[in-house]
């Protein structure tokens, strides 16, 4: 590696996004969401989405951010500010690259998704959604400090209900010193 990068995302990396997010949902969410899924049209699903996401209106309140090594997208963060006001910044989706996990570019993603709720919204809580069954990101949210406010049932991309959890940091200032 030779050194990390963050930078903010152009309206024309949703395809390096949508790519590593399928890489990253293939990994995690095996044994959550159905192989047929996993296994099948979920990179152009999520193209679509994350094209239909980053061309929308709002990009002021849309933060996106990439963490690159040497030009090689490792992984990315996305906080909506207008998505759930009432709970504060929703932090939308964080990935990492499966085979990066561990090496501080999650840390990275994190930190900066809070430095950027925090200059937009300084008083604003921020919060994110996982999967119940997603016990390796339950233990990254729960070490960047976070707790379990909320159990629903979550409807997803695949067509399934999952148990989710609803994991919110209050102070904005220990999030933006981590």
């Amino acid at each position: 590696m030779g050194g990390m990068e963050l930078s903010e995302a152009t309206l024309h990396d949703y395809k390096d996004i949508a790519a590593l997010q399928t890489e990253s949902w293939r990994s995690a969410y095996r044994g959550i969401l159905p192989c047929s899924y996993l296994d099948g049209p979920i990179l152009k699903e999520r193209e679509t989405h994350r094209q239909t996401l980053m061309f929308s209106a709002g990009g002021k309140r849309r933060g996106v951010f990439l963490a690159k090594d040497c030009g090689t997208l490792l992984g990315f963060v996305c906080v909506l500010l207008d998505e759930e006001p009432a709970w504060g910044a929703r932090l939308d989706n964080i990935h990492v690259r499966p085979t990066y996990k561990g090496r501080g570019t999650g840390r990275l993603l994190f930190t900066s998704a809070a430095e950027w709720v925090s200059m937009c919204e300084p008083q604003w809580p921020m919060h994110l959604f996982v999967f119940e069954a997603n016990h390796p990101a339950r233990r990254f949210y729960e070490a960047m400090g976070g707790k379990v406010v909320e159990q629903y049932a979550q409807k997803t991309p695949a067509g399934v209900v999952v148990l989710s959890l609803r994991f919110l940091w209050q102070k904005r200032r220990t999030i933006a010193n981590l």
